[in-house]
C-alpha cells in the first residue's frame, strides 16, 4: 500500500498526462481499422455518385450535367477509376501522403462539377497527412495547391459563374487551411511526443551503460584488492613454508617460528577475503553471518590498511626471508585513502621482489612525505632490491595485473610510477603521489 501510495504521489508531482482513452488507444494499436472507415466513407457515397454517373453515360446522358463530352461511357468509366484511386489512396495515407495529395488533386479536377463538393474531403485527409507524417511545409505548399486546383476544378465547371467561382475558392482554401492547421497541430505533438521517447530511450541506454561502466570499475578494483591480498598473502605463505622445511630438522625453533607466521599470515588473508567480497552481499559489510569465506561465524572485519600497519607488513616480509630496511622522513599525510594507496604500493613491490628476486641481500624501503602550501603532504614511494633476476626485465610468470593496479592506483592522485632495473644487479620501483586526488570525472 504504501509503495502504491509512493507511486500515485509521484505521478501527481509529474503531472503525467491523462492516458488516452479505450477508442483512442484502440486506433494508435490498429491504425488501419481508422483508415478503412475513412476510405469506407468515401466510397460507399461517391461510388454511388460514379456508378450512377457510368450507368446513364452508357445510355449517353448524365444525370448531374448537360456537358456532352460528360455524358459519355469514357468519362463515367474514368470517374469509377478515379473513385476506386482515391480509395486506394486513403488507404495508404499514412505512408505515401504524397501520392494521395497527388491522387486526390486530380480527382478534384475529374469530378467537377459533379461531385466536386465531396471530392473536397479526401483532399483535406491528405493534407492533414501530409503535416502529420511528412512537414508542415509540405503541407502548405499543398494546401496552395490544392485551393488552386478546387478553383480550377469551378472555373472548368462555369467559367462565367464569377460567384461561384470566388465563394467555391474562399471554401475550398478555408476548408484547406483548417485541415493544415489541424494537421500542423496534432503532426508537432506527435513529433514532440516522439523526441521525448527517444530522449528517454536514449537516456535509459546511458543509464545501462554508466551502470556497466561502474560494475566494470567496480569489478576493476575489486581484482586490485583481491590480486594485492591473495598474491602478497600466497606469496609470504609459500616463502615461509620452504624456509619451515628447509629448516625443521636443523632448527625446529626456526620452523616453528616460520609456520606460526604462516598461520598469522593466512589469517589476516582470510579476514582480507572476507572483508573485500562480504561488502558485495551486505550493506553493513557483513558477509551474512553464515559461512561468508572459509565458513564460520561472523569473524570481525579489519578495516582497511593504513600507514600504521606497514611496520607488520615489513615484519612478515622479513619473516619470510627479506632483509628489508625500512626508513621514512617527513610527516605522513592523514588522508586515509591515500595511506591505503602507499600501503599497497610498498605491498606489491615486496610481494614482487619475493616472488621474483634471487640473491637478495638488501631491499630498500623509503618513504618521503614532503609538506605542500596547502597544508597537505606528497608522498615519494622508492622500493630496491640487489636481487639477481634475469626474467623480470622480460616476460615473466606474473599476471601482469600487479604493475597496472600499482598504476591506477597512483593515477588516481595523478602521480607516477616506474619500475625497472637499477643498474647492473637489482631492481627499483619509484612512484610519487600528490596530495590531492586527481579526479577529473568526479568522485568515485
Amino acid at each position: 500500500m504504501r509503495a502504491e501510495g509512493g507511486e500515485t504521489r509521484l505521478s501527481e508531482d509529474l503531472r503525467l498526462p491523462k492516458p488516452p482513452g479505450f477508442i483512442r488507444s484502440y486506433f494508435n494499436r490498429y491504425p488501419w481499422v481508422l483508415d478503412s472507415l475513412i476510405a469506407a466513407g468515401y466510397v460507399v457515397p461517391m461510388g454511388a455518385v460514379s456508378l450512377v454517373a457510368f450507368v446513364a453515360s452508357l445510355f449517353g446522358s448524365s444525370p448531374f450535367t448537360d456537358d456532352p463530352i460528360r455524358s459519355t461511357p469514357v468519362w463515367g468509366l474514368l470517374m469509377l477509376y478515379t473513385t476506386a484511386a482515391v480509395t486506394v489512396g486513403l488507404l495508404f495515407r499514412r505512408h505515401v501522403p504524397f501520392v494521395t495529395a497527388t491522387i486526390c488533386a486530380a480527382a478534384m479536377l475529374v469530378s467537377a462539377p459533379v461531385t466536386n463538393q465531396i471530392d473536397v474531403v479526401p483532399m483535406m485527409f491528405a493534407l492533414y497527412a501530409l503535416a502529420v507524417y511528412r512537414s508542415a511545409r509540405a503541407a502548405w505548399l499543398w494546401t496552395l495547391i490544392a485551393s488552386a486546383v478546387g478553383i480550377a476544378s469551378t472555373v472548368l465547371s462555369d467559367p462565367f459563374d464569377l460567384a461561384s467561382i470566388v465563394g467555391y475558392g474562399v471554401l475550398t482554401t478555408m476548408l484547406m487551411t483548417i485541415a493544415t492547421l489541424v494537421g500542423i497541430t496534432f503532426g508537432n505533438r506527435r513529433r514532440y511526443i516522439q523526441a521525448l521517447l527517444d530522449r528517454a530511450r536514449q537516456l535509459a541506454r546511458e543509464r545501462d551503460q554508466q551502470a556497466q561502466l561502474a560494475a566494470a570499475a567496480e569489478r576493476a578494483r575489486i581484482a586490485r584488492e583481491m590480486h594485492d591480498i591473495v598474491a602478497h598473502s600466497l606469496t609470504v605463505i609459500v616463502a615461509l613454508s620452504d624456509g619451515a622445511e628447509a629448516s625443521i630438522e636443523r632448527s625446529p625453533e626456526t620452523a616453528r617460528e616460520a609456520v606460526r607466521q604462516t598461520g598469522i599470515t593466512a589469517r589476516r588473508a582470510l579476514t582480507d577475503v572476507r572483508r573485500s567480497l562480504g561488502v558485495l552481499t551486505e550493506p553493513d559489510g557483513r558477509d551474512g553471518g553464515g559461512g561468508g569465506v572459509g565458513g564460520g561465524g561472523a569473524a570481525p572485519i579489519a578495516p582497511q590498511p593504513a600507514l600504521a600497519d606497514l611496520p607488520d607488513l615489513i615484519a612478515s616480509f622479513r619473516a619470510a626471508g627479506l632483509p628489508v630496511r625500512f626508513t621514512t622522513s617527513g610527516q605522513p599525510p592523514a588522508d586515509l585513502p591515500l595511506q591505503v594507496t602507499v600501503f599497497r604500493v610498498v605491498q606489491e613491490a615486496l610481494t614482487n621482489v619475493l616472488r621474483y628476486a634471487v640473491q637478495v641481500t638488501a631491499v630498500d624501503v623509503v618513504l618521503r612525505y614532503v609538506g605542500t602550501p596547502g597544508g597537505g603532504s606528497a608522498v615519494s614511494i622508492e622500493v630496491t632490491d640487489d636481487g639477481v633476476d634475469p626474467g623480470r626485465g622480460a616476460s615473466s610468470t606474473g599476471s601482469g595485473r600487479g604493475l597496472i593496479g600499482m598504476r591506477e592506483r597512483v593515477a588516481v592522485y595523478g602521480g607516477t610510477v616506474s619500475a625497472g632495473p637499477a643498474g647492473s644487479r637489482g631492481w627499483r620501483v619509484n612512484a610519487t603521489l600528490p596530495s590531492t586526488p586527481h579526479d577529473p570525472g568526479g568522485p568515485r
